[in-house]
């Protein structure tokens, strides 16, 4: 069993906007809190796995031992430039992080999700 960890969702974003900035790919807007997100991981943790194709240009999930270096998932997520969203820019991204312990070995494991999406607008018209 994990627990989410929002000092590193803290640092894997600052990572992600690092990355876009090196790249001069334009900032996007950070969504704190989303659900959807918080429980895809979550139920990672607890089954164990990422699902073995969970990643998709407009989103990441990856395991990693060391939060605070960006992973080439968190890398290639935050490089994302095109039109992702049905021919809508991503506007905004949230991150997700669950911490567990290795039950054999004690290391921990951080369960990261970085997920991307459209402007508030367009969601609340879609949805």
């Amino acid at each position: 069993m994990g627990e989410r960890d929002k000092s590193q969702e803290d640092r894997v974003a600052k990572l992600f906007e690092k990355a876009r900035s090196d790249l001069k790919i334009e900032k996007l807007t950070r969504i704190k809190h989303r659900d959807e997100l918080e429980q895809t991981v979550c139920t990672r943790v607890l089954k164990g796995a990422f699902p073995q194709h969970a990643s998709t240009n407009t989103s990441a999930y990856y395991q990693t031992a060391q939060p605070d270096s960006i992973s080439p998932e968190l890398y290639k997520i935050a490089s994302f430039k095109d039109r992702p969203l049905a021919y809508t820019p991503a506007e905004r991204y949230s991150v997700a992080v669950w911490r567990t312990k290795d039950s054999q070995t004690g290391e921990i494991i951080y369960w990261v999700g970085v997920q991307l999406y459209w402007s508030a607008a367009t969601e609340f018209f879609d949805y």
